[in-house]
């Protein structure tokens, strides 16, 4: 059984958090459009299903948008403050895009781009007299990303929607920031947990569909094509392996690259598949200082009665540090040394 970090996320939302009455009901009124438009046909060809998905992501931005209590909890979530991009950037690794595209009346540029081993994320200025600076509650967009040779890699896309590759990235992160009348930017953050991402050197992102939420839970959708040129820096990995063991914990594989560290474990006789301890895992550099996932992926082995737990964390190998300890709340401390 494989469960997403955002399910768990959203789960820890609504147990923690007293959302105020409108934020709910704002949430309640999207969630029922959303799934209503999923079920008619619209009678302009613009008017798109959204998924479920879109819905959960909603109700993270009208809390974002309205809430200063929330926003606060909801930093580690969106990526904010994210030590591991921060680390990166400064090394050089964020590409300048600055390609324009214009179509339906919608013009978006790719600002910046980024990519390692493990996460993406790109920056980007919507420009659309859908934006305004007083009715503008939340904005996403339906996108595909292609390989070099033009093979779809990924897919972020509604349901009802035909996905051609093999999929890569989950956990798609929306932040919408600097909103004016007409203009605003929007900022994406993915991580892939169980796997390698393939190089984005010429590749391409396509965004097939844009989606505005006003206040009053409207939602608007917009297909076109707005195609962009991706280029990628020099992606650097370094592997980690254990040095002690740790009864009833064996490290799978731990790998750190230029903003995010895979890390991937299996935990003998776990029983309950909704106790695994994720929120209660860390990174531990030689200063003392903790790290914690962004991403996760559950796989519970039945027939094993084993489960493997894979986590992305925002930690970066310029930081160069010899050894690293994952602590896991309610097992030992596991020493991580660089492979040579």
């Amino acid at each position: 059984m494989k469960q997403n970090i955002d399910d768990l996320v959203r789960k820890d939302m609504n147990k923690e958090q007293q959302l105020p009455t409108s934020i709910r009901s704002a949430f309640d009124q999207s969630y029922e459009q959303i799934r209503h438009q999923s079920k008619k046909k619209g009678k302009k060809s613009w008017l798109k299903p959204v998924s479920v998905a879109a819905a959960a992501i909603a109700l993270s931005s009208t809390i974002l948008l309205t809430n200063d209590t929330a926003l606060a909890k909801l930093q580690a979530f969106l990526g904010i403050n994210d030590p591991g991009l921060e680390t990166a950037v400064e090394n050089g690794d964020l590409q300048y895009i600055g390609q324009t595209k214009e179509s339906e009346n919608i013009t978006i540029t790719l600002d910046k781009f980024f990519a390692d081993a493990y996460r993406l994320g790109s920056q980007l200025t919507i420009e659309s007299e859908h934006i305004s600076q007083n009715n503008l509650n939340y904005l996403s967009f339906e996108f595909r990303l292609f390989d070099a040779a033009g093979k779809e890699i990924d897919a972020h896309v509604s349901d009802t929607k035909e996905i051609a590759g093999p999929g890569i990235y989950s956990g798609l992160d929306f932040q919408l920031a600097n909103i004016q009348n007409g203009n605003a930017t929007l900022e994406i953050l993915a991580a892939t947990t169980t796997t390698n991402a393939p190089s984005l050197e010429s590749a391409q992102m396509v965004v097939e569909t844009v989606h505005f939420l006003n206040k009053d839970g409207d939602i608007t959708s917009v297909d076109g094509k707005w195609a962009f040129d991706l280029t990628s820096g020099n992606v650097v990995t370094q592997e980690y392996t254990a040095q002690n063991k740790v009864p009833d914990l064996t490290l799978e594989r731990a790998v750190v690259t230029n903003s995010s560290m895979q890390v991937s474990y299996k935990i003998d006789g776990l029983k309950d598949a909704n106790s695994h301890p994720i929120f209660k895992t860390a990174i531990i550099n030689e200063n003392g200082e903790s790290f914690h996932a962004k991403s996760a992926n559950v796989t519970r082995l039945e027939n094993e009665h084993q489960t493997v737990i894979s986590l992305v964390f925002p930690y970066s190998v310029w930081n160069e540090q010899q050894s690293l300890s994952l602590m896991v709340e309610g097992y030992e401390e596991l020493k991580l040394v660089k492979k040579k």
